[in-house]
């Protein structure tokens, strides 16, 4: 999960789980009801922004340990650190306007979850 690079294993399967979340809501605002079209969604994930769903594959060290768990988010057996989260933000690097209409949720290391009220 690119967009967690960095983080410890919670906070990467956190970012793990607000994608499944999104797209298990199944709304266009967040790309709709698959995983390629919720992490493409313009916006909506910094790493992903102006990327073709092509261009997408595995590159970096400890891929093989990631594969693992990303598998167990999808099929349910990694629990979701974040109750169910559909929003996080990196509170060091931004403070969008928008999160003042959310539900705080936990923080893991430099991110905080929300979902909605």
């Amino acid at each position: 999960v690119e967009e967690a690079r960095g983080e410890p294993y919670e906070g990467q399967v956190g970012v793990a789980h607000v994608i499944k979340n999104r797209t298990r809501a199944n709304r266009g605002y967040f790309g709709g009801g698959s995983i390629a079209g919720v992490c493409l969604h313009p916006n909506q994930f910094s790493c992903w922004n102006n990327v073709k769903q092509e261009n997408i594959h595995p590159i970096g060290q400890g891929w093989e340990e990631m594969d693992e768990w990303v598998r167990g988010v999808l099929d349910g057996t990694v629990a979701d650190p974040t109750n169910g989260a559909l929003y996080y933000i990196n509170p060091k690097l931004c403070n969008p306007s928008w999160v003042k209409n959310l539900k705080v949720g936990i923080k893991i290391a430099n991110h905080q979850f929300y979902n909605e009220k």
